[in-house]
């Protein structure tokens, strides 16, 4: 007999079975932390510290830009896309923009482009960017907490630490559970010079308390089996970053601790003393002969035999060991050693192709899942569309760029214009033929163009003249007599 209360219940089970299948599938859920974040913080040193610094560096630099979609959707996108994948010419966005229509970026005064700018009270947007990656390479989390005021609207921003966030399941009080700031993470406060993060009143506020999942955005490196926690480069190769910290130990403590004398003459075999005389010859052995200043010297006793006491550093193979796994680790975060300050040596060609191949394949890929994180937790909050890019400077090649520009202009396919903001001069306009294709006298033509700029900057009363003549056979083409 069909029983509704009971297809009721069942509906109602079916529902939250569905409910915690999503908040387990879920990748912005709290949890336990898969591996130790805070021993993985202690570990920003050596290379490790070598290869995310210059990560980091690189998104500090970076430039971040808010687009408003809504007219176009995601054409601005693919422009963007198809314009660095074949040209190269990073310009060309901006040129293109008024022409195809193409999104163009918001105005600084925009309130989604000053808490970008400015986060928060103590910090810019580049030291912001900066933490960020930080946390993201050394835990395989990234905590950002967006302060809400009355109305729910972000109004200050903060990076916390993951090592000082303890996941917080969901309660009574926290629906959607929510972090603890750990309270040790509070060194000293000051109400009135506060001056970093750990020391504003907004932060002593919370120092001790749970911030809901609902006023944070959390940015992985996707576990293979966790949801709720990253995979770390750091903890990924845990093994390497161990072995290369221990062989940096043992090499210091051969250095510094033990006695390293070169030889040694032992006595003769007639020769019996006693564990006192022994333990005294030793006390006097590591007083005098302990330490680095007393590498390479020789001890000489009575007798007739001369024996080695320590390896030497081709036996202990510190130097192979030690580039082995600087290499390894850096490799671990896709930074190349040109990157990293070390000179690998090379053409020129090839120094300009390390550095782009790590702006492409480690830090764009980076900035990117911050800026689409942005975008989806950020952005609607100030206006439907919005969509927040972050782009790392370019590494170009000057030589390459100078061949394709050759070409280019060979073939009649740039404008003046574009091939002035190339070279970063100023536009000239339609009126003054900036909208034309440049033919072989391009060089001329610019040279001329800057000659009249510095004449008409020493002269401001002398108005200045454009002299641009036209071909006959193609009036779309710039030609300079």
């Amino acid at each position: 007999m069909w029983n509704p209360f009971k297809q009721l219940k069942t509906r109602l089970k079916s529902n939250r079975f569905a409910v915690a299948l999503r908040a387990v599938l879920g990748a912005g859920q709290p949890g336990s932390w898969s591996s130790d974040h805070s021993r993985e913080a202690d570990q920003y040193s050596g290379w490790t510290f070598v290869a995310i610094r210059a990560i980091c560096l690189q998104a500090m630099q970076a430039s971040v830009s808010v687009y408003d979609d809504s007219i176009n959707g995601s054409k601005q996108q693919r422009l963007k896309e198809k314009i660095q994948n074949k040209s190269g010419y990073s310009q060309f966005k901006s040129l293109y923009a008024g022409e195809y229509g193409a999104a163009e970026p918001l105005s600084n005064e925009h309130p989604i482009c000053k808490i970008l700018k400015h986060p928060n009270p103590t910090q810019s947007g580049a030291s912001f960017r900066y933490e960020r990656v930080l946390q993201l390479q050394l835990t395989g989390t990234s905590i950002v907490w967006n302060v809400p005021n009355q109305f729910g609207k972000t109004v200050q921003r903060y990076v916390i630490p993951t090592a000082i966030a303890t996941p917080v399941p969901p309660s009574h009080e926290f629906p959607e559970g929510g972090y603890k700031i750990q309270t040790p993470s509070l060194r000293y406060f000051s109400e009135s010079h506060g001056s970093s993060f750990a020391e504003t009143s907004m932060f002593h506020q919370v120092v001790g308390n749970v911030i809901p999942i609902s006023q944070l955005q959390i940015s992985r490196w996707p576990h293979p089996v966790y949801k709720d926690d990253g995979q770390s480069p750091v903890s990924a190769g845990a093994r390497w970053v161990d072995s290369a910290n221990q062989i940096d130990s043992a090499r210091w403590a051969q250095m510094n601790n033990g006695a390293d004398p070169s030889i040694v003459v032992t006595c003769g075999k007639d020769m019996n003393p006693t564990r006192e005389e022994l333990e005294a010859a030793a006390a006097m052995f590591e007083q005098k002969y302990g330490g680095t200043e007393n590498t390479g010297k020789a001890i000489f006793t009575t007798g007739e035999q001369v024996v080695a006491l320590t390896a030497t550093p081709r036996e202990m193979d510190y130097n192979s060991s030690f580039i082995q796994f600087r290499d390894a680790i850096l490799a671990l975060h896709g930074v190349p050693g040109i990157a990293a300050g070390i000179s690998d040596g090379g053409s020129y060609a090839a120094f300009y192709a390390s550095l782009k191949q790590f702006i492409s394949l480690t830090v764009q890929p980076i900035l990117d899942l911050l800026a689409e994180d942005d975008t989806e937790h950020l952005a609607s909050q100030f206006g439907k569309h919005l969509t927040v890019e972050i782009e790392a400077t370019q590494i170009d090649d000057p030589d390459l760029l100078e061949k394709r520009l050759a070409t280019d202009i060979r073939a009649k396919i740039i404008k003046v214009d574009e091939l002035r903001a190339i070279r970063g001069l100023p536009p000239l306009g339609p009126e003054g033929g900036g909208d034309h294709l440049v033919s072989e006298g391009k060089s001329t033509l610019l040279q001329k163009e800057d000659e009249e700029i510095d004449k008409h900057d020493s002269d401001s009363a002398a108005p200045r003249v454009q002299k641009t003549k036209f071909s006959k056979k193609n009036p779309k083409s710039v030609e300079i007599p």
